[in-house]
Order: C-alpha cells, then structure tokens, then sequence
C-alpha cells in the first residue's frame, strides 16, 4: 500500500518545509514579496507534486525502486511539460517546487513498509 500515515505525514511535513524554504529563500534575495498571499503558490506546488508522484507510482508500480533516477527524469519532464505549455507563468504554480514536491514526495512515497516483530 503507497499511504500509510508515515508516508503521509513524513511527505507533508517535508514539503510544507520544503515550500517555506524555498519562499523564503526567494524573499531574501528579493524574487517575491514575503507576504502571506505569495505562499500560496508553493504549497500548493508542493501539494500537486505529491499527488503527481502519487499518480505516477499508482500508475507504474514497477517504479517503487528507492533511486533518485526513478523520479528526476519523470520530475524533470513535468517541469518541461510546466514551461513548455505556459503554465509555469500562472500565479497558481511555481515550477521549482513542483518538481522538488514530485521528486522527494515520491521517494518518500515509495519507501517500504517497515514491519515490527
């Protein structure tokens, strides 16, 4: 089974600290205002990068390999796909986080079920 409450807490935790990062990191050298309306974007890049990388390990469950590989060429074509077809200009989406949200959430996703004797 891909959700179990490990998985999913440890993948929001990890990309609700992932997407304030990134925010404010951007903030500090200036790219965005640190306002509270400009974080929406990220969390909710980071919450459709999950569900992508849910879809994705749904779709091909051959690809629970616990490998960078598996999700970095997959990530890096949903960021191509994001800028290719404009939808990267959208308020609603940032792209880099997308693809991080995609890449971690799905190794975290796919790590195997640990079993207690």
């Amino acid at each position: 089974m891909l959700l179990t409450p490990k998985n999913i807490k440890s993948t929001t935790i990890m990309s609700i600290v992932m997407a304030l990062t990134l925010f404010f990191m951007r903030g500090f050298y200036s790219e965005v205002e640190i306002t509270p309306i400009n974080i929406i974007p990220y969390f909710l890049s980071a919450f459709c990068g999950v569900v992508f990388a849910f879809l994705y390990l749904s779709l091909f469950p051959g690809q629970r390999k616990n490998s960078f590989l598996t999700f970095f060429i997959p990530g890096a074509a949903l960021l191509i796909v994001l800028l290719l077809t404009g939808l990267a200009n959208l308020w609603l989406i940032e792209e880099l986080m997308f693809m991080l949200a995609f890449i971690f959430g799905g190794q975290e996703i796919s790590k195997p079920i640990e079993k207690s004797l």
